[in-house]
């Protein structure tokens, strides 16, 4: 069996956008962990190996989904399979400042029962032979409230290293008071959060990086991440802001957080201090800016 240090944990789902065609849409595959974890995987090459937890059906896209992650490189071996459940659908729609809007079909999501039963406690226990766990706030949001309590409490109880965006996405609470309570719980792990102004600002009405930092250090986050799109992004442990990248014009600004915390987390596990992360972070962020969709190909990667 393959041995990975990290592991992404969260919703791969069907993803339908805009194609060349006029009144075509071309089918792909994201999520926002599953994002990170292709554009984390893509920078480490064959030196690192990355892994994937999520639920699936046993349906023709369920299949074509897990050939797309083994596609990406990314080990498959924490894929559960349901007979009575499938992936989720959501639409990505653009403005002209490049600004995405989705519509999501997911009541049928096989992740959403990815803890529960037997094969659940398993993929728990798992989790400890990782030195690090990348999840996102979606990742938690998707999940009922016992099986989230459940995988916060494993997190805390293996030590593992956390890492961890709140992606705030208000429709997928029952209340802003729920999230904020379960992101507090996980960032009592140590976790290093990465999170955005927009976020915290919906959140709790945070909307300076001194504030968002002051308060996940205090929830016990082990450091902070403020992304702050075209300004850069400003890192509690070195207190400084690290500029973005100048003179980029975005076409698709979808998964631009998710293709920055793959570039933090990889420059992280190869040894980088967390502002030479925040640069590689950057690099790899405009570029998938400039192009359309969560994914984009390989080949059309700058080093």
């Amino acid at each position: 069996m393959t041995h990975c240090s990290v592991v992404c944990i969260g919703e791969c789902m069907v993803e339908l956008m805009a194609s060349d065609q006029p009144d075509q849409l071309k089918k792909g595959f994201a999520g926002d962990t599953f994002n990170t974890a292709y554009y984390l995987k893509h920078i480490l090459g064959t030196g690192e190996c990355v892994s994937y937890m999520t639920a699936v059906g046993k349906d023709v896209l369920s299949q074509e989904l897990v050939q797309t992650l083994e596609n990406a490189g990314l080990d498959t071996q924490y894929i559960r399979q349901m007979d009575d459940r499938t992936v989720g659908l959501y639409l990505v729609e653009n403005d002209v400042h490049g600004e995405r809007y989705f519509t999501y079909w997911r009541s049928q999501s096989a992740a959403k029962s990815l803890f529960q039963g037997q094969e659940g406690y398993r993929l728990l226990a798992s989790l400890e032979s990782f030195s690090t766990v990348y999840l996102s706030g979606i990742s938690l949001a998707i999940l009922p409230p016992n099986d989230r309590a459940l995988l916060i409490d494993t997190l805390k109880e293996q030590g593992r290293q956390v890492i961890f965006d709140p992606n705030y996405r208000p429709a997928l609470w029952e209340s802003k008071r729920d999230a904020l309570a379960s992101f507090q719980a996980l960032a009592k792990t140590g976790a290093i959060v990465m999170t955005t102004l927009e976020d915290e600002e919906a959140l709790q009405d945070l909307n300076s990086a001194d504030t968002v930092t002051a308060f996940w250090l205090a929830q016990g986050a082990g450091d902070v991440i403020v992304k702050m799109g075209a300004k850069g992004c400003f890192i509690a442990s070195e207190k400084t802001l690290v500029p973005a990248l100048s003179g980029i014009t975005p076409i698709d600004t979808t998964g631009a957080g998710d293709s920055f915390n793959g570039g933090y987390i990889a420059g992280l596990l190869q040894g980088a201090s967390p502002k030479e992360a925040a640069l590689k972070a950057h690099t790899i962020a405009a570029q998938v800016i400039q192009q359309r969709g969560a994914i984009i190909p390989s080949d059309l990667f700058t080093d």
